[in-house]
């Protein structure tokens, strides 16, 4: 019995409508969507504003310019939602631009801390993937190319870097690996479209972690700058 409840409950979940709504004559979609995203624009312009001001490093300038962009694409992500049935697909562009400059900036950001010389072939690296994601982004506007791009940012940049000064004794990564693991919460919250209520959905579901992320990434930063 309860299996079965459990059952329908994800059958529901899964074809659950968006929200519609009707504003000055606009058919808009999903107001839960402007608050997650603007919510998340803030808190990374903040955080921006924060680490620029109080720090100087090669490490703390790519990653203040992740939250710049994060924040941005957060912002663009907001209208995107809201006017999609205005704008379709081609509205995700400008957010989906600047989430591929933010990946790059917080991959350039541990690259600085992996390896503090000789860093020019992995920098054009790891912008020439950038480029690569974006001219697939314009081949075909699918938002797989930004999942696939953050998670190589995030798994693996800030993910293994971390983890691996964890397993070596340095207590000031932390932070930035529980970053990734709220992260990496979100990735059934999408993969099985798990809503809650039409007005969270999973989307919204996923915004949660997201702000937490961008909080432990925060911290981070003033752990690790603290000792480099």
């Amino acid at each position: 019995m309860q299996f079965d409840i459990f059952i329908l409950f994800m059958h529901l979940a899964v074809f659950m409508e968006k929200i519609q709504f009707e504003l000055f004559g606009l058919q808009l979609l999903e107001p839960m969507a402007l608050v997650m995203n603007l919510f998340l624009s803030v808190q990374s312009l903040i955080y921006y504003r924060l680490v620029k001001t109080r720090y100087n490093t090669d490490f703390s300038n790519a990653f203040s310019g992740f939250f710049l962009f994060f924040g941005i694409s957060a912002f663009f992500g907001t209208w995107s939602h809201l006017f999609f049935n205005y704008w379709g697909l081609y509205g995700k562009i400008p957010g989906f631009t600047a989430a591929i400059i933010g990946i790059c900036l917080l991959e350039c950001a541990m690259l600085y801390l992996l390896i503090p010389k000789k860093q020019t072939i992995y920098l054009l690296s790891i912008w020439l993937i950038g480029l690569v994601i974006f001219a697939l982004l314009l081949y075909k506007i699918d938002f797989l190319w930004i999942a696939v791009h953050t998670g190589i940012g995030i798994i693996l940049f800030v993910g293994g870097t971390s983890l691996r000064a964890i397993v070596k004794g340095n207590n000031h990564y932390y932070f930035l690996f529980l970053g990734v693991i709220s992260m990496l919460l979100t990735l059934p919250i999408e993969l099985f479209n798990i809503n809650l209520h039409p007005w969270f959905n999973h989307q919204d579901f996923s915004h949660i972690f997201m702000i937490i992320t961008l909080f432990c990434f925060h911290k981070g930063i003033e752990q690790v700058t603290s000792v480099h």
